[in-house]
């Protein structure tokens, strides 16, 4: 059975409230977003809040804080003597020998973990999730043209190679291998990551969890791997992870980084790409995990700032602030307030339905329903017929199939939970926000009734790609 958390109240753990409000305050004035945020301290769960329309039990993809969860596999085989960070990624993959330049044949599970692998370029997410073909293959392709360990290249495909070791070693994917031996014993829930087309792990990318089961990850490593009095990972392993041991210098411009945790100050983080971190502050005993859409990477900043240095300071604590604090968390929402402007275009009719030539993202139809109490939006393109339906001046709650993968960072999942609004923003303009509480995206869509036609724009508050989609126009008769 799970073992809930030990909550608590943040003065009787030794922090004064206005410290974690100033946090709150000064993330929200820098424009990025805090979707979910928990706040441990002496193993125990001080804050905890949601902007909605996120919620404490919507798992939130993970984007590069899945290399913390696949380093751990490789440590839990470190752990139990089945591999050591010495060994050539080739003992484990023969079959890419005969080809290999003597710098392959050199690069080794430190080489891999560190970032330094000695090939001649990254390899990102997006780049492999539409690719259907050997990632094994595609990895094995890029050239190795640096002797490994003596340049930091930050590479999804090196995680790749590591999930698939552990398979290797195990028979079982990296998720198996943690539910049986770690993530169960620490209370996750059970999680979704994806798998390539040769059925491993993703590696760099493709888990979705929950904050609280991001802050038990950061619990087992602020513990140096004890659970319960029960050692999981063993504290040299911790120690390499944490860069405690063995510690290889920053890189130049950027921060010190370990494996997959990344120092500065008081800090210790492992990131996912826009904004998902769990933070260590091992000083104050502290974990601050939190989901986020910050493509500016804000927070770990104001984190030091506003909580790490003032908690240090120490101060009078006045419990009267935790009931403050505990109204804001309450009162977190990201579901605007919009309204629609008055004296609005009404459409002539309450239902269009425009045919296009698919040139366009493969959009063959768009339709819309205009309802008293609700927009419905769709389209129909080579994946089938999507829709949305957002409240009229107010918030729906659904799921869809829209394909947003384009806008998404390639992420193209088959059904999504969505929380839309649609509302008119000037006289001619229709405008939905789509929020998807399973990722960091979020997308706008504004239809521009002008001369007889109308104007169909979509796009996205974060990419590594586009942000927008190219502009369509119809005929509105």
């Amino acid at each position: 059975m799970k073992k809930e958390l030990e909550y608590s109240y943040p003065e009787k753990e030794g922090v004064d409230s206005r410290l974690i409000m100033n946090f709150l305050n000064e993330a929200e004035k820098t424009g990025s977003e805090i979707h979910g945020i928990i706040i441990i301290r002496h193993n125990k769960v001080i804050f905890e809040a949601y902007n909605e329309p996120y919620r404490a039990e919507i798992p939130h993809i993970m984007h590069s804080f899945t290399k913390c969860l696949t380093n751990t596999a490789v440590g839990l085989a470190f752990t139990q003597g089945l591999l050591d960070l010495d060994d050539p990624i080739l003992k484990f993959l023969p079959e890419y020998e005969k080809d290999a330049s003597e710098y392959l044949k050199r690069a080794t599970i430190r080489n891999l973990i560190t970032m330094r692998s000695g090939q001649s370029r990254g390899i990102g997410g997006n780049e492999w999730r539409p690719l259907k073909t050997s990632w094994l293959d595609a990895y094995f392709k890029v050239p190795f043209v640096k002797e490994p360990g003596s340049e930091f290249i930050y590479s999804s495909g090196n995680s790749y190679i590591l999930s698939a070791i552990v398979q290797r070693l195990t028979g079982r994917t990296c998720r198996e291998y943690l539910r049986e031996n770690i993530t169960e014993k620490i209370g996750t829930n059970d999680f979704d990551w994806m798998v390539s087309p040769e059925g491993i792990c993703s590696g760099g990318n493709g888990v979705s969890l929950t904050v609280e089961d991001m802050a038990r990850i950061g619990l087992l490593y602020l513990n140096k791997g004890e659970w319960e009095g029960e050692q999981l990972l063993s504290r040299e392993w911790v120690d390499y992870a944490m860069g405690r041991r063995d510690l290889i210098p920053a890189p130049e411009g950027r921060k010190e980084y370990n494996f997959h945790w990344e120092h500065e100050g008081d800090l210790w983080e492992a990131k996912g790409m826009f904004g998902q971190t769990c933070a260590l502050i091992p000083e104050l005993d502290m974990v601050v995990a939190y989901t986020a859409a910050d493509d500016r990477y804000v927070f770990s900043g104001i984190l030091q700032r506003e909580l790490a240095d003032q908690v240090k300071k120490g101060g009078a604590l006045e419990e009267k602030n935790g009931q403050i604090l505990k109204d804001k968390g309450l009162r977190m929402t990201l579901e605007n307030k919009n309204r629609s402007a008055e004296g609005h275009y009404v459409p002539a009719k309450p239902e269009y339905r425009f045919i296009l030539d698919g040139r366009t993202d493969q959009i063959t139809e768009i339709s819309l329903i205009l309802g008293e109490k609700e927009i419905i939006y769709g389209i129909r393109d080579h994946r089938g017929f999507h829709k949305v339906t957002a409240g009229k001046d107010c918030w729906l709650h659904g799921v869809t199939t829209m394909t947003g993968g384009y806008l998404h960072h390639q992420y193209e999942v088959e059904k999504a939970r969505v929380s839309a609004c649609a509302y008119w923003s000037d006289r001619n303009t229709l405008m939905m926000e789509w929020r998807y509480p399973e990722m960091a995206f979020f997308d706008h869509v504004s239809l521009t009734w002008e001369d007889g036609r109308v104007r169909i724009k979509r796009w996205v508050n974060m990419n590594s790609e586009a942000l927008e989609r190219p502009e369509i126009t119809v005929e509105a008769v």
